[in-house]
């Protein structure tokens, strides 16, 4: 009774009723009520569990000594953890990342009862976005920490805004490369004209000289026109990985040229015979160089270069070696590198889709892109499938 009923409670119930039998009706009456009372804030307690375990929002609630005393289901599934394990673990023990450990700190120590913040974070193989807000409660010494996975609203609107910018830079360099083509197909014709028409040497020469930079333009014109076709519908097809290199070259030269960086490419490749996309593969490789030569351009050395490793005839994949001068990745951005929209590049400088879009592509083609930290060089394996 002592234990369902406050002291004060009875002695007000005493003072009220002289009569035994009359008290122990009262009390009888306030037990009654009392426990319906429970009742009501038990199934309400069931009831707002329910709603809270059917939210697709992760929700925590956590101590100021950073440990969780409760989460949600949808946390627990997203972590694939039991529930009753998160209980008294310290904040984030289910990811290398301490981005919602330093979060709630922040929370703790911040003079404001609410604060936000959008945070990203590896959970299992997975790479999450989360808008997350933290609350305090009430004693301040705990609060209630909310996430919004916006991991596919932050690729949708990543997708169609390059999408579109991709679009408009076609339709644009079409139109520069229709004008282009025109003239140099005029400069053509006139060179192997006048030169039926004279015998003078050094007026051939020249012309020689002409149709050598005519040639030249047509490559760099046909190497634009390779990197801005979108042909993802298009079936794969076997191409020669020579040629698909030569193209990428074409479009770096002038880049490699600018900041005197080296490029070696093993000329065991250029017999690969490949089953692929031409435009995608040679996309890859376009931002793999461009990347190498911005990442290694302040370097005394500067050099890239790109080798066979092995040409697999059982599982019919080729593996290659791309690797440059630097000296690697630190290991707190190895996860980051091939999350869209990571850069390490300063703003207006990269997009950060570079290294998330070439590790994609080569997955679509049965291949993969690694990071080798067993090289003195920063270097990244590359597979592809043969044809």
């Amino acid at each position: 009774m002592s234990k369902t009923l406050e002291n004060s409670e009875l002695r007000e119930l005493a003072l009220k009723f002289s009569d035994r039998t009359e008290l122990l009706e009262a009390i009888d009456q306030m037990l009654t009520f009392k426990s319906k009372e429970a009742e009501a804030l038990r199934s309400e307690y069931e009831r707002l569990n329910v709603i809270i375990d059917l939210i697709p929002n992760t929700i925590s609630w956590v101590n100021r000594d950073m440990t969780y005393f409760a989460v949600n289901r949808s946390l627990a599934e997203t972590c694939e953890v039991e529930r009753s394990e998160f209980v008294g673990k310290p904040i984030g023990f289910h990811t290398k990342e301490k981005f919602f450990h330093d979060f709630v700190i922040d929370l703790f120590k911040s003079s404001s009862n609410t604060i936000y913040r959008e945070l990203q974070a590896k959970i299992g193989e997975a790479e999450h976005s989360y808008l997350v807000t933290g609350t305090k409660l009430q004693d301040k010494d705990k609060a209630v920490v909310i996430g919004v996975d916006i991991t596919e609203l932050n690729q949708l609107k990543g997708h169609v805004s390059f999408t579109e910018k991709l679009a408009t830079l076609g339709e644009i360099f079409a139109g520069i490369i229709h004008d282009i083509n025109n003239p140099l197909m005029m400069i053509e014709g006139n060179v192997t004209r006048i030169r039926k028409k004279v015998e003078d040497e050094e007026i051939l020469t020249l012309l020689a000289k002409i149709e050598m930079g005519s040639k030249k333009i047509s490559k760099i014109v046909q190497g634009i026109k390779v990197y801005i076709r979108q042909d993802g519908e298009q079936p794969y097809q076997s191409e020669n990985f020579g040629s698909i290199i030569d193209d990428a070259i074409i479009i770096c030269e002038n880049k490699l040229k600018e900041q005197h960086v080296e490029l070696r490419v093993d000329p065991q490749l250029n017999a690969i015979q490949l089953n692929c996309h031409f435009t995608q593969i040679f996309q890859v490789f376009v931002n793999l160089i461009t990347n190498s030569i911005d990442a290694i351009n302040t370097l005394p050395e500067k050099w890239i270069e790109l080798s066979l490793i092995e040409d697999n005839l059982e599982t019919g994949l080729v593996k290659m070696k791309f690797s440059d001068s630097g000296t690697g990745i630190p290991k707190e951005l190895q996860e980051k590198i091939f999350n869209a929209f990571f850069t390490t590049k300063g703003r207006g400088v990269g997009s950060g889709l570079g290294l998330s879009l070439c590790k994609k592509i080569l997955e679509d083609h049965s291949g993969g892109l690694a990071i080798d930290n067993t090289q003195a060089h920063t270097t990244f394996i590359i597979s592809l499938k043969k044809s």
